[in-house]
């Protein structure tokens, strides 16, 4: 855009030198020669030099424009350049904490069941252990009831003995309860070491999951704004292709104009040198001075232009920023 915009205003103001330079540059040899004898044909050159010092100025405050918005341009494509760079190291980044977690998540994972397994082990050799009591339980049961038989016969012969077969009997049942109740607490707190390790793996897989649903949603937020951003960037690139038309049609334009006032220039001087006594000269610099006026208009409104596309960077640029 730059190049294109630097090479209409090189242009223009290529196409306006000959025109400002003409009335200073060329040699007035036909009106000296004929100054003292037809002053009614003399030309006042006084409205060619000041609209050539107006050129001038135009000229320089063309070209400090046209700098201001080399540099407006720059700045963008910097800014441009520095926000697509932070959103790649912003999308890496956060590509490499994902990463980071997912890993982090599976060996915790893995930890966690070799935990559950070393628990399903040791409960599977706790069952063990309660099978083997109750094996023995049964065994100490049969015991007991040959006991008891040989007690029955024991008092049914001893009838003295009878106080210490009651105490005997005593020791065995309280001992009889007491591994009943050592198996009902060791049942109950294996049950409950279950219930917890469920609890806890549940709650890690619900966490687990909360955050996969969150990155997934963040992940999804940043490709809409990348999509933003590109729409964004395609419609100002069309907006400036736009802007570049238009400024190549006032260009054409201005050089339409100049070409004709060198030809109406032209011919003037030709008539001015074979047809002096029949030519109008009033009416030729009126002619002159119109398209002057053009040429001003034309200049204006390439000046507005200018203006309304560094306002249109200006807007797009805080747009960028916000």
């Amino acid at each position: 855009m730059d190049i294109k915009r630097s090479c209409l205003l090189s242009s223009l103001i290529d196409n306006t030198k000959p025109i400002m330079s003409t009335p200073r540059n060329r040699p007035p040899q036909m009106f000296s020669s004929e100054s003292n004898t037809d002053n009614i044909y003399a030309l006042n050159l006084t409205p060619l030099v000041n609209a050539s010092e107006k050129s001038g100025l135009l000229d320089e405050q063309f070209r400090l424009e046209h700098d201001i918005d080399h540099q407006s341009s720059m700045k963008t494509q910097d800014s441009f350049r520095t926000t697509y760079s932070s959103l790649q190291t912003i999308l890496s980044q956060m590509q490499l904490k994902l990463a980071s977690v997912f890993l982090e998540e599976t060996e915790y994972l893995k930890q966690r069941e070799q935990q559950v397994e070393q628990e399903e082990q040791s409960l599977t050799k706790r069952m063990q252990q309660l099978k083997n009591i109750q094996i023995e339980r049964k065994q100490i049961e049969q015991e007991f009831s040959k006991l008891k038989d040989r007690l029955e016969t024991a008092v049914i012969e001893v009838t003295n003995f009878q106080t210490n077969g009651i105490q005997i009997l005593r020791t065995l049942f309280s001992e009889s309860r007491q591994i009943d109740e050592e198996l009902s607490g060791l049942i109950s707190q294996c049950i409950a070491s279950l219930c917890r390790s469920r609890t806890i793996v549940n709650s890690k897989i619900n966490n687990f999951l909360q955050k996969s649903e969150y990155i997934q949603t963040e992940f999804v937020d940043r490709q809409v704004l990348i999509h933003d951003t590109q729409s964004s960037i395609q419609l100002m690139l069309e907006l400036v292709n736009t802007l570049n038309q238009l400024n190549t049609e006032h260009s054409q334009d201005i050089i339409i104009a100049t070409t004709d006032f060198e030809k109406r220039y032209q011919e003037f001087t030709d008539l001015s040198q074979t047809t002096k006594y029949h030519l109008n000269v009033d009416k030729e610099m009126n002619e002159i001075r119109l398209l002057e006026n053009k040429k001003i208009q034309l200049e204006k409104e390439l000046l507005e232009q200018t203006i309304l596309l560094e306002n249109i960077t200006t807007i797009i640029g805080k747009s960028i920023i916000n």
